[in-house]
């Protein structure tokens, strides 16, 4: 079963199980409580997964997708239509948005989304577990609910398929959220690999997380450099490293370990 990958044919053509869809609406229900004034978007409807759902739930909608399939949505791009939505009520974005390469489809409908809904409610992929990618997010929203999606929760050309990904629901309001300061590297430091360093560390691939004092033979694409200063041997500082438990399971495709990620197991163990 693939579980990578997630290009959907250029908009990212799997479909979110109505199982699933349901799930995600109850909690929808439970942590933003939609009132039938309220106005739900649907921005890339995709085969109408989550139409029954929001119509149970108001009776201000619209579904859009650059390919509909389904008769009730509109053919329409959502990153470039200006929305003149009037309401009584809040306004939902509510679905399964394209992830793209590196998520880049999946911000650009999170930023697109946040300059004039209330509530942002996404399928998105695991990476936004964390805290750096959850900067797409402005600092006016807050995460109220999340939630690990179980596997095989999509379709592809009818067959399950699984993809590692989160339910996320971010409400507006009007206090911006606390954003973390970046950690500081304390008795080692990063170097360029033309600098003199002491181990290389793998940061993506099959291999992330992988340590050696081969520095020559290193990519800068996919490695860190690293000079220790705490006064331990390089194979001491090792043994420390080896010892950490990266967690795998926040990413979709290659793994991969950021760079505040590491510094926070770093400044635990060295």
């Amino acid at each position: 079963m693939q579980t990578v990958g997630l290009k959907r044919n250029t908009i990212d053509k799997y479909y979110t199980k109505p199982a699933i869809v349901n799930l995600c609406m109850e909690y929808v229900r439970r942590y933003i409580s939609p009132t039938r004034s309220d106005f739900i978007i649907e921005p890339s409807a995709g085969g109408g997964a989550f139409i029954d759902a929001i119509k149970e739930i108001t009776d201000n909608y619209v579904f859009y997708d650059l390919e509909p399939g389904h008769p009730e949505i509109q053919h329409r791009d959502y990153l470039c239509y200006t929305h003149t939505l009037y309401t009584q009520g809040l306004i939902h974005c509510i679905g399964n948005p394209p992830f793209g390469r590196q998520s880049s489809m999946a911000i650009k409908f999170i930023k697109k989304s946040a300059t004039f809904c209330d509530t942002i409610s996404f399928v998105l992929p695991k990476s936004f577990k964390k805290k750096s990618m959850q900067k797409a997010f402005p600092a006016v929203f807050h995460l109220v609910y999340e939630t690990d999606l179980p596997d095989k929760s999509f379709t592809v050309d009818g067959s399950d398929y699984t993809v590692p990904c989160v339910f996320q629901i971010w409400e507006k309001r009007s206090i911006p959220r606390q954003l973390e300061d970046p950690v500081i590297p304390e008795n080692y430091m990063f170097v360029k690999k033309t600098d003199i360093s002491d181990i290389s560390f793998r940061r993506v691939g099959v291999n992330a997380g992988v340590v050696d004092t081969d520095t020559e033979n290193k990519s800068e694409q996919s490695h860190y450099f690293i000079k220790f200063s705490n006064g331990k041997s390089i194979e001491e500082n090792i043994a420390k490293i080896r010892e950490i438990q990266f967690n795998h399971n926040n990413t979709v495709g290659p793994k991969s370990i950021g760079k505040q990620e590491l510094i926070k197991e770093l400044n635990r163990v060295i």
